[in-house]
């Protein structure tokens, strides 16, 4: 009877071990093998006292059991840490935004010997950094530089992953695994993304026929830059309540409506790549698709989202980019 019931343990043993080598064999995850191996080891632990309790087992018998446990003990740690690794390689994942480096200008270095230099091309360089003069880069001037050939994307009051998807032609999931994105995850405002293989809409050979017009002709209260250790993406004019905001050039409105911090605002855009931005209005005049002229009013201004007074944040969007309007106006 002893015999019997030895023979049956070693027979449940052997079992239990030759589905936990084809658990592994088969990659199955580091929870369900340090499941398989703890039943093993509780196994052995229930059979042993069982045989201590009942028939008195004899020592070499034990002893061979304890070198069992010892064994599958240390195999349960093994799974447990190639899971452990499993998941910081999970967590270790960066979106291309985070490989973005950044190039020094060095004497005599032009923007093609960059491009070259990183496997891009031009259209990249441009569609990551603002570059007003082609032929004129300086030394110790700044690029940056992405990791694939494509733009670096700003996200604009309005838009999805599903708009920017169908601007520039690009499949959803490239976009929401490129920069890191989970799935229902939205966006916001100002985000930065890496889109892979867009070109610039805006190119170095594309010229602005004109200068823009002032929104409104007051005073600037705040510039483009840093600000309150933030970044300022435009410029804000003093505007009392009410003040008519006028179009800065031509154009086809692209966004109208509310947008959080911006408050109510209006988009337009003049021409492929060139955008202009006007946020915190009291009124809005124009609707989405409607095309408006230089000068006409598309707005009141007004003191709406994150605001501390009444005023006109403007921006100016190059390729997706805020860029200083400054830059690109004129009285």
């Amino acid at each position: 009877m002893r015999r019997r019931e030895r023979l049956i343990g070693f027979f449940i043993i052997f079992v239990l071990l030759t589905f936990s080598a084809y658990s592994n064999s088969m990659n199955v995850g580091g929870n369900l093998n340090a499941f398989s191996n703890q039943n093993i080891v509780e196994s052995i632990n229930t059979e042993e006292n069982s045989r201590e309790n009942n028939n008195g087992q004899s020592s070499s018998l034990s002893e061979n059991k304890s070198e069992d446990r010892e064994q599958l003990n240390a195999q349960l740690e093994i799974d447990n840490s190639q899971s452990r690794d499993k998941a910081n390689q999970v967590k270790e994942v960066k979106s291309l935004t985070e490989e973005i480096k950044v190039h020094t200008v060095k004497s005599g270095e032009t923007l093609w010997d960059i491009a070259r230099n990183y496997s891009l091309n031009i259209d990249s360089l441009i569609g990551a950094n603002k570059i007003s003069n082609m032929n004129n880069i300086q030394p110790g001037q700044e690029f940056k530089i992405l990791p694939v050939r494509g733009i670096l994307y700003q996200v604009s009051p309005g838009e999805s992953i599903n708009s920017i998807s169908e601007q520039f032609d690009i499949n959803t999931e490239t976009i929401r695994k490129d920069n890191n994105i989970a799935d229902g995850e939205d966006l916001r405002v100002d985000q930065k993304l890496v889109l892979r293989g867009a070109k610039p809409e805006l190119t170095y050979q594309d010229r602005l026929d004109e200068k823009l017009m002032f929104p409104i002709n007051t005073r600037i209260t705040s510039p483009y830059g840093p600000r309150w250790g933030r970044m300022h993406y435009g410029v804000d004019f003093a505007a009392p309540m009410g003040s008519p905001i006028r179009a800065a050039s031509s154009g086809r409105v692209v966004f109208s409506g509310w947008s959080g911090g911006y408050g109510k605002v209006i988009i337009i855009e003049h021409r492929k790549g060139l955008r202009t931005l006007y946020a915190h209005n009291s009124q809005l005049l124009v609707s989405e698709r409607q095309t408006v002229d230089r000068g006409q009013v598309i707005a009141r201004s007004g003191n709406t989202g994150n605001s501390t007074g009444p005023h006109l944040h403007f921006e100016v969007q190059i390729n997706g980019r805020a860029e200083n309007p400054m830059d690109y106006l004129h009285r």
